[in-house]
C-alpha cells in the first residue's frame, strides 16, 4: 500500500503501446478495500520552452490531431534521449524548433498535466538572449508549424481572452509573469 494514500496496486497489464506511449490497465484496492479499474497512459516526459526575446514571447503555430487543429504554444517536446540532461533537452527542443540558443536558461515551474490519467510531467524553462539561427524540425507538425513573437503583454491578454489554451503555455507565462512582478 501506498503510505501516503494507502491505495495498493493489485494488478498492471499492457492494453497498447503507439509509438511512444502506451496504455496500460491498472487495477487498485483502495483503503476501503475496493477494487477499482484504471486507465494509465505511461508518457517519457517532457520539457517545455517560454522564449523572450526582450518584452517579446516566441510561440510556435502547429496542428494538433488530438484536438483536430492548430493551437498556439511554446516549443516543447519529449525527453525520449536516454541520458539526456533536461535542461539540455530544453535547449535542444529550442533550437530544433526555433533555431534559437538561450544565452540564460532557467527552470520555471514542473507540472503533471492530466494526472487522472497519465503519469507525464514536463519541466518548464524560461529562454532568455536569444541567439538566432536555422531551424532543425523534427516531425511533420513542426515541419509545418510556423513561429511568431508577440508582446509579452498580448500573449497574456490572450489568456485572459480564451485565446491560448495550451496549458503548459499559460503555466509558463503566468509563472513567469508572477516573477518579475
Amino acid at each position: 500500500m501506498s503510505a501516503e494514500s494507502g491505495f495498493e496496486v493489485v494488478s498492471t497489464r499492457t492494453i497498447g503501446e503507439g509509438v511512444f506511449l502506451r496504455l496500460e490497465e491498472v487495477i487498485l484496492r483502495s483503503p476501503t478495500g475496493e477494487e477499482v479499474k484504471r486507465d494509465v497512459i505511461r508518457h517519457p516526459g517532457g520539457v517545455a520552452v517560454l522564449p523572450i526575446d526582450g518584452d517579446q514571447v516566441w510561440l510556435i503555430r502547429q496542428h494538433r490531431v488530438a484536438l483536430g487543429r492548430e493551437v498556439d504554444e511554446i516549443p516543447a517536446g519529449k525527453l525520449d534521449v536516454d541520458g539526456e540532461d533536461v535542461a539540455d533537452a530544453a535547449r535542444r527542443e529550442l533550437l530544433e524548433e526555433l533555431g534559437a540558443t538561450p544565452r540564460r536558461l532557467e527552470h520555471l515551474a514542473t507540472m503533471a498535466p492530466s494526472p487522472g490519467y497519465t503519469d507525464e510531467i514536463i519541466e518548464i524553462y524560461v529562454a532568455e538572449g536569444l541567439d538566432f539561427t536555422e531551424r532543425a524540425p523534427q516531425g511533420a507538425e513542426e515541419h509545418g508549424a510556423t513561429f511568431y513573437a508577440l508582446p509579452i503583454a498580448e500573449a497574456l491578454d490572450r489568456i485572459s481572452r480564451g485565446e491560448l489554451t495550451d496549458a503548459k503555455t499559460l503555466i509558463a507565462l503566468l509563472e513567469w509573469n508572477r516573477r518579475r512582478a
